[in-house]
């Protein structure tokens, strides 16, 4: 990954520079190797620790935990009816601005909302205060009104492959195609996603929403690592990670998080000087081409080491559990967080400002909305060593809570649990993980 310092009198950042989904990186408060070798001690370490004092499941027994709110009461309908705002403006300026605004990066607010707010802001902040997306989603209120007025009361067993394709479509318009933050692709990505979610909502219901549109599928698996959670009708507080093993498993949660791992794979391998290498002079459908090309590797890389550690645990237990892979897929849960705030932390905390600064004037037409139309981004405000520090903590804290959901997931599951050797192959997964998004956190 490529270093790329903006200073106070620069521009916003344009789009296609980051068409990967990156802001700018920090240096790293030391080599990438010593922390490769930390990360991977760190990981060896807990994994010691816990087979010596945690040595029965606990997550799918924990409490619920304590109640915040009560969604039917004032304070939660207003609470819901702000989030539902938030997400009917974000979502209706997002699609408006692609019709009817210039195609131009620097007052189109389209691409800030679709690759700062939805899938970068919204999946991590889930991952500390809940599922935004169900919170936020103009989907639910149309799901709404087909729970309400169905008679149906059978839950339908759904299956998460088609949001898992959708959402590889998607990292394919960020990752890999040519002008991911041009208004026509954009337009056409934001079309087929509401009509999708939309019309589905509406004609099947919640249930289905939750396990088909690609954004509310991956939140939900991120959310339910969170200590902020729904339950009933209350809105509750519980330890964390303890969602990862109550949430129930469905076919295809391996499919969406290796796809989103092996995407933000690709991410950080298009930025090293081997891959710019590569791509050299390249542009428009040849780039698309070999960037297509490097995305399926990483995702197949990915896939390839999870299913080979995986079924190697499978069959050294003699375990013929149908949901094997879905289940542990949940312990890589917390390493998608992880890096997805090693990649996106840049883009978050620069562009994130330049989004709200451009929410006041959405259109371009010249408004002051909020007042924010006339404040600049803040280049000092986070500096490069604390960057880069939150980066590294990203991915070895996220790859350390993979372990804590794996070794749990392994005593609720595995037959042969006084066999500890058994876990071998997830703590081979997991370090390999660490080390491969370590690698590519920084030029190599």
């Amino acid at each position: 990954m490529s270093i790329w310092r903006p200073t106070p009198s620069m521009k916003p950042m344009i789009l296609t520079i980051y068409a990967h989904g990156v802001g700018p990186p920090g240096e790293l408060p030391m080599s990438v190797m010593t922390l490769g070798l930390v990360a991977a001690a760190a990981l060896l370490i807990s994994f010691a620790a816990l087979v010596s004092g945690w040595q029965q499941s606990r997550f799918p027994q924990a409490s619920e935990g304590r109640s915040i709110v009560t969604i039917s009461s004032v304070g939660g309908r207003v609470g819901l009816a702000l989030g539902r705002a938030v997400g009917v403006l974000l979502v209706g300026s997002a699609l408006v601005s692609c019709f009817w605004v210039a195609d131009d990066t620097l007052v189109n607010i389209a691409p800030r909302i679709v690759f700062v707010a939805l899938w970068v802001l919204v999946p991590v902040g889930s991952a500390f205060l809940g599922d935004l997306w169900r919170w936020m989603s103009p989907f639910e209120m149309l799901a709404t009104i087909r729970d309400r007025s169905s008679i149906e009361t059978v839950d339908k067993d759904w299956n998460l492959h088609a949001a898992a394709a959708l959402l590889a479509g998607f990292l394919w318009l960020e990752l890999a195609y040519h002008r991911p933050a041009g208004r026509t692709p954009l337009a056409i990505m934001l079309l087929v996603w509401t009509a999708w979610s939309g019309v589905g909502a509406f004609l099947k219901g919640s249930e289905w929403l939750r396990s088909h549109d690609p954004l509310a599928v991956f939140v939900r698996l991120v959310a339910a690592m969170s200590p902020v959670h729904v339950s009933g009708e209350s809105l509750r507080l519980r330890r964390p990670l303890v969602g990862l093993g109550q949430i129930p498993t469905q076919k295809g949660v391996a499919a969406v998080v290796l796809i989103v791992l092996g995407g933000t794979s690709f991410d950080g391998l298009s930025r090293t000087s081997w891959w710019i290498d590569i791509i050299g002079g390249r542009t428009g459908w040849d780039a698309t081409l070999f960037n297509s090309v490097g995305l399926l590797f990483s995702m197949s890389l990915v896939t390839a080491l999870f299913l080979g550690c995986i079924r190697w645990m499978q069959r050294r237990d003699g375990n013929d559990d149908a949901d094997f892979e879905d289940g542990f897929a949940l312990s890589l849960v917390p390493v998608a967080v992880g890096y997805a705030i090693a990649h996106y932390i840049g883009m978050a905390v620069f562009e994130g400002q330049q989004l709200l600064i451009q929410m006041s004037d959405p259109f371009d037409r010249g408004w002051n909305l909020f007042g924010t139309a006339d404040e600049y981004v803040n280049y000092r405000i986070v500096g490069p060593t604390v960057l880069a520090a939150i980066q590294a903590l990203g991915i070895v804290g996220g790859h350390l809570a993979g372990v804590l959901v794996g070794h749990d997931r392994s005593l609720a599951i595995l037959r042969k649990k006084d066999d500890l050797s058994g876990q071998l192959p997830l703590v081979i997964l997991l370090a390999s993980l660490t080390g491969i998004a370590l690698m590519l956190l920084v030029e190599v």
